[in-house]
């Protein structure tokens, strides 16, 4: 029997004791079929409390692996899923009155970014993909030196308000309205806004070579911190009693814009399944994913297999959203 599968009835037979409704052979269904997937580590939790946390133990079973160290981190290079923390940073600083409101023109916060002035590029803009900024590929925008000056002087595909592109250069635009409103360096203002009131202390921002931080991807981070995300989302914007976000931002956060009907404030929506829920994601398949009516979160990370293969993603569709509610269903 392999290791994770002993670890995993082990912790199935603990949890069931606290009577949560967990399905076993479901839940080792799925654990399969993660690992079947290249994930490295799954952390699930359902009511509040955690269902299972498997890591993978065998790392030679991944075909012409090579790297070892990152095989054995505990921590998750976040890649886009950051964007969606992103969003939820903005959304304190609205609650906080330092962000007015998410109409505001940016202009208003960053008066030197000429064409966001002339073209009347909103925050809700940036919020949900639609400032009219193409997705560039990677040579367009990860080796960029100084991501902010690349931003403030990128030329827009199209006016705002016209159609959705997922765009880093929109995400990473909100990086700059973050310092402006705070007077801090972003990676500061995510650990004194969000990260801190949440109890995480693990998680790091990468720089470019100008030392902008960069809030459209590249975050390091744990599982672990990554569920206090998810459940953050599950509880509406509360941890305990204290509401660290409003309601209301959680609400635009996971409500689908006119423009796209499966993405809300940086967060991905699907409203097409049998049960709705809402998605950080990143590439090679970083995850956090919410089922509100189901009362889940489940975190994905793979740091493992870093081949252009494992990037193909078509395993996240419909069979892994049942295998996901088929756990407490």
């Amino acid at each position: 029997m392999n290791k994770y599968v002993l670890i995993l009835i082990i912790l199935i037979v603990q949890y069931d004791l606290f009577g949560q409704g967990i399905n076993s052979n479901n839940l080792a269904n799925l654990i399969q079929y993660c690992d079947s997937t290249k994930a490295d580590e799954v952390l699930i939790s359902h009511n509040g409390k955690i269902v299972t946390h498997w890591k993978r133990s065998d790392f030679k079973s991944i075909e012409g692996r090579d790297n070892i160290e990152e095989c054995q981190t505990p921590y998750m290079g976040t890649a886009s899923m950051v964007k969606s923390w992103t969003g939820l940073l903005v959304g304190v600083l609205v609650d906080k009155g330092l962000i007015k409101q998410v109409d505001d023109l940016v202009c208003q916060y960053i008066p030197e970014w000429e064409i966001a002035c002339r073209n009347r590029i909103t925050v809700k803009h940036l919020l949900t993909m639609t400032a009219g900024y193409k997705r560039l590929g990677g040579a367009g925008v990860l080796s960029q030196s100084n991501m902010n000056q690349f931003v403030l002087t990128l030329k827009p595909d199209t006016l705002p308000g016209i159609r959705f592109a997922y765009s880093n250069e929109s995400a990473q635009a909100l990086g700059i309205l973050i310092e402006k409103v705070t007077g801090l360096k972003a990676d500061e203002a995510f650990q004194h806004y969000l990260l801190k009131p949440l109890g995480i202390d693990s998680t790091s921002f990468a720089k470019d070579d100008s030392g902008n931080v960069l809030v459209y991807g590249g975050c390091t981070t744990t599982a672990t911190s990554a569920m206090k995300i998810g459940e953050l989302m599950l509880n509406k914007g509360k941890v305990g009693n204290k509401q660290i976000v409003s309601e209301k931002w959680i609400a635009g956060s996971t409500t689908p814009g006119a423009l796209a009907p499966y993405y809300g404030y940086l967060w991905w929506i699907d409203k097409n399944s049998k049960y709705w829920n809402f998605a950080a994601t990143g590439d090679l398949g970083q995850m956090t994913i919410v089922f509100p009516e189901l009362d889940l979160v489940l975190v994905r990370r793979q740091s493992c297999d870093l081949s252009p293969a494992s990037r193909n993603m078509s395993w996240m569709g419909g069979k892994f959203l049942n295998k996901i509610i088929s756990v407490v269903e």
